[in-house]
């Protein structure tokens, strides 16, 4: 239930940012961060879907310790998604995310160092999925 308020509270920003009107140079950049944050939301449906469906497959007795580590990788990837939300939420009111409010240098800093991790977690989060599924494909064809 709490991911659920967090998820909507998040989309219901992301929502407005389309109002976003801002002539500040990080307008671009932020809308950069969010068109990221926003390709990586429904792919936490698939990093559930799949560590469920391994989880499931593979009891605990019987897993490799590679097998273990993709579902591990699953559940880091969504857990980095969920403190990156949070903490990103933290960093930036809505005005700034959704209104183009103008930034602060140590606003504009964060930002940069955002960008750089939301990168760095599409990254890991496209990594785990695709790890996932080939161990659940080579799992179906056993």
């Amino acid at each position: 239930m709490k991911k659920l308020i967090c998820y909507s509270l998040l989309g219901l920003v992301l929502a407005f940012t389309a109002c976003n009107n801002s002539t500040d140079g990080k307008d671009s950049q932020m809308k950069s961060v969010i068109a990221v944050h926003d390709e990586l939301m429904p792919k936490m449906v698939e990093i559930t879907r799949l560590q469920e469906q391994l989880s499931a497959t593979l009891p605990d007795s019987i897993r490799t310790p590679d097998q273990q580590r993709v579902i591990d990788d699953l559940g880091l990837a969504h857990e980095s998604m969920m403190s990156w939300m949070r903490d990103f939420g933290d960093a930036f009111d809505f005005e700034e995310v959704t209104q183009g409010k103008l930034l602060t240098q140590a606003k504009k800093d964060s930002l940069d160092k955002y960008e750089q991790s939301v990168l760095a977690l599409q990254d890991r989060m496209l990594k785990a999925i695709k790890e996932g599924q080939e161990t659940f494909d080579a799992l179906k064809q056993e």
